[in-house]
């Protein structure tokens, strides 16, 4: 039996129109989405770990995402889980992902480069690269396509066309075939990721 392919996290970032979220909430746009769903608006604090640059020169991005508790429960605490993104190809306005949550997975793919990681400590053995609390408004387009619009703490937005597949070249032509459809939204303008902004 075949191993199953790995999901790839395939995305491709915009400049969005804060004077146009109404118009998309609405859906009445021209044309409007066949099907938009709203997946709520939440809050998240991000914090980047690098050392003089290696991960990201190496496409890795190494992140401790910090959500609170998605029940409201002032007594529970916040969920905290650790990251790895890697880049398997493409660049900041069009890229696909792997994205690792195990410790002992990200772990042997930071070591290579950083013999003195370590998942356990604070911060990680590690410089904090950069740290801030994005808002995030999600939706779900056309019963398939993950659209989210970042904005974070220091004044920058970005929106991400999302989707998980494993054929990448697939994905990124049924993402620009999405994008080009709803132009209205879309736009021509590449987005700048929340670490370049």
């Amino acid at each position: 039996m075949a191993a199953a392919k790995r999901l790839l996290e395939v995305e491709s970032k915009f400049l969005f129109n804060p004077s146009l979220v109404p118009t998309l909430l609405a859906n009445r746009g021209t044309p409007p989405f066949k099907r938009l769903e709203s997946l709520g608006t939440h809050k998240f604090t991000d914090t980047y770990f690098d050392s003089q640059d290696t991960l990201s020169k190496n496409g890795i991005w190494l992140r401790q995402r910090t959500a609170p508790n998605i029940n409201n429960n002032s007594s529970a605490a916040a969920a905290s889980i650790l990251e790895a993104k890697v880049r398997i190809s493409g660049d900041f306005a069009r890229s696909t992902f792997d994205e690792i949550t195990d410790p002992h997975t990200i772990a042997g793919l930071i070591r290579p480069h950083l013999p003195h990681f370590s998942a356990e400590k604070q911060h990680r053995g590690l410089e904090v690269l950069a740290e801030f609390t994005t808002t995030r408004q999600g939706f779900r387009a056309d019963g398939k396509f993950a659209v989210v619009l970042d904005r974070t703490d220091f004044g920058h937005s970005v929106g991400e066309v999302e989707l998980m597949a494993e054929d990448e070249a697939v994905a990124h032509r049924e993402i620009e075939e999405f994008m080009e459809g709803y132009r209205w939204f879309f736009g021509k303008g590449e987005g700048k990721g929340k670490t370049e902004g």
